[in-house]
């Protein structure tokens, strides 16, 4: 796989930490629909796509499903899994990021290429936060909701969220803060970063149903939408970490 799968797998990983605050130590599963629209990039236009997602995050592991790709993360063993099920392939990293441009590199990269691409990659990952709350208020589905703007600065351009969060949905404990901090002790380019995101977080009350963002990236406006079909409690499948029978490993490259 691409060394590009980096970048997505941590970014699927931050989504879900960003979009659910304040999430239970017991056994989680949400479905959530993505939507992101049609954008221009190098000349060609890239068509709308619809996605449903289905999320279970316990203490040690996230999994994130879609038709097209699995993405794992188990804090127990300190990995990320990308699972490409078109290609029924897949591939492992861990999480540490210098390790993982280590070994994405393998013996094809020198000492010095691996050093440039691994500062590029924790550049290219830091990122600043606001969360403002708007005082409107409506309903969503079958939960009462408060309206924030959330704008997020990188190196890859300014991102705009109209995010809508319940405290209908009642959890315990505080799942975002344990995974964010597990983030930021094995990222460290990352730790200025996460630990504001983790601040401006604290503002959004409840559990994240309605998000609707405007990115700029490359000169491209994209636009994307998320929004909570379901959210419940329970105990998570025991194949939750587990890659489906005759998938391929693959190498990091």
């Amino acid at each position: 796989m691409h060394r590009r799968t980096v970048m997505i797998a941590m970014a699927a990983l931050m989504c879900v930490m960003v979009a659910c605050p304040g999430m239970a130590l017991a056994d989680i599963f949400m479905r959530q629909k993505h939507h992101t629209g049609s954008f221009q990039v190098m000349g060609q236009t890239q068509p709308a796509k619809d996605s449903i997602q289905n999320i279970w995050m316990t203490d040690t592991v996230i999994r994130n499903d879609s038709e097209q790709q699995t993405v794992i993360v188990r804090l127990d063993k300190q990995t990320v899994t990308m699972i490409d099920h078109a290609k029924k392939t897949y591939a492992e990293m861990p999480l540490n990021m210098d390790k993982a441009m280590g070994e994405m590199g393998g013996e094809k990269m020198t000492k010095e290429q691996k050093d440039a691409m691994a500062g590029m990659m924790k550049s290219m990952m830091k990122f600043t936060m606001k969360v403002t709350e708007t005082g409107e208020k409506k309903k969503i589905g079958a939960w009462n909701c408060r309206k924030y703007i959330q704008k997020l600065d990188t190196a890859m351009g300014p991102t705009t969220t109209e995010l809508w969060a319940t405290e209908d949905i009642k959890v315990k404990g505080d799942i975002f803060a344990k995974y964010t901090a597990i983030m930021m002790t094995m990222q460290p380019g990352l730790r200025e970063s996460m630990a504001q995101v983790m601040q401006e977080t604290k503002k959004i009350k409840g559990v994240t149903v309605l998000t609707e963002s405007s990115s700029t990236m490359m000169g491209a406006t994209l636009k994307t939408s998320m929004q909570l079909l379901e959210f419940k409690e329970g105990r998570a499948p025991a194949t939750i970490a587990t890659v489906p029978a005759g998938y391929k490993k693959q190498a990091m490259h």
